[in-house]
């Protein structure tokens, strides 16, 4: 064999070859997540934007689906329109359910006497546990319903094969104060919360309503900060979000130049925010000091240890939820093992998640 015919042989065939090789090891080296969100089109909460794209952006995680919580809400503000462009954004294609409609009725319901039309969630997070290799991270920011439903439908399949679940809910400290994410489905929340899975909880609040006594992954931040350096694309994705561009088409508003009346309208905002950094700590992501800001990097990558920024940790609690869905700290039989979020040092924490956050806002589209 001639060396020009041995050249064309390496291009059409070694090549190819060493590149499928190269992706499917990239595949197995990622973290596989089933995401489940209260994401609205209109949106009820801008902060589900802001979480959703910042999980997009962690290249350590595959997301094997999104489930979209209050399936019946779904129909209306369908929040299956930023996926839409969220995939436009990165080249993906990741699959969607709108999940269960209505309200569990008991901490053991199933759902499966709700509509068909609204099983399709319970369904994916079943079939991906079921068919993934490996264990799988389910990541929730909303309720806790479809997690719980296909629970009670098959505890042994999660027991096995959940690897780890964050979930973003509830009152750290305060009895007798409903969060938001509770009061959207009391039982379900009970249910996971008693169930004995590997739970990351990340309370909401800590002290009422606004409070973060430590205990809690609140915080705020100005948009200015959080977007001043994201593409075009991004930009627009956020502008058609919280300035509700509801007339255009939302992929192809991706690609207009951004106005810059409307990217001033969002730069002046502020934002909520409870999840987005606590995303690239989920994905074994380390934090480090950066010049006068912190990033996340990957957690096989090198760094020098004067760098290292522990924002916030896990500590392990013993809890029970009663049927008020109050959290009471007990050493008891009922109660379960519970890695519960703590903040390291409040002076800084906001101002460290802020730096994260934009950081990955950044990397969505570079």
């Amino acid at each position: 064999m001639n060396l020009s015919r041995s050249v064309f042989v390496f291009i059409l065939i070694i090549l190819p070859l060493a590149n499928i090789f190269a992706k499917t090891t990239e595949r197995k080296n990622k973290i596989p997540v089933i995401y489940c969100t209260d994401l609205f089109h209109p949106h009820v909460d801008p902060d589900d934007h802001f979480d959703i794209a910042c999980l997009y952006a962690i290249n350590e995680i595959e997301i094997k689906g999104i489930i979209l919580d209050q399936g019946e809400n779904q129909k209306e503000k369908p929040g299956s329109i930023p996926i839409s462009q969220l995939n436009y954004i990165t080249r993906r294609n990741v699959p969607y359910a709108i999940g269960l409609a209505n309200k569990l009725k008991s901490s053991h319901d199933n759902g499966l006497k709700q509509l068909k039309e609204y099983q399709q969630g319970v369904e994916l997070i079943l079939t991906t546990l079921r068919t993934s290799k490996e264990p799988v991270t389910i990541i929730t920011v909303g309720s806790l319903r479809d997690v719980a439903a296909s629970y009670n439908r098959s505890p042994d399949l999660l027991r096995t094969k959940i690897n780890k679940l964050f979930i973003f809910i509830g009152e750290a400290s305060l009895k007798g104060h409903v969060e938001y994410n509770v009061g959207l489905d009391k039982n379900a929340y009970i249910r996971i919360m008693n169930s004995g899975l590997p739970i990351y909880w990340v309370p909401c609040f800590d002290g009422g309503r606004w409070h973060n006594n430590g205990r809690a992954s609140y915080w705020r931040a100005s948009h200015k900060d959080l977007l001043k350096n994201v593409s075009n694309g991004v930009m627009n994705y956020f502008v058609y979000a919280l300035l509700r561009k509801n007339q255009e088409n939302p992929v192809q508003y991706l690609s207009r130049k951004s106005n810059r009346e409307d990217r001033e309208k969002v730069l002046g905002m502020n934002r909520n925010l409870w999840c987005t950094a606590v995303f690239a700590y989920a994905a074994g992501r380390r934090f480090v000091s950066q010049g006068n800001r912190v990033i996340s990097i990957p957690g096989n990558a090198a760094y020098n240890n004067k760098q290292k920024v522990i924002p916030f940790t896990f500590n392990e609690v013993s809890a029970f939820v009663d049927e008020h869905g109050n959290v009471l700290y007990e050493h008891t039989s009922r109660a379960r093992k519970i890695n519960r979020f703590q903040v390291i040092d409040k002076e800084t924490y906001s101002a460290v998640m802020t730096s994260i956050t934009a950081q990955l806002l950044f990397e969505l589209d570079h």
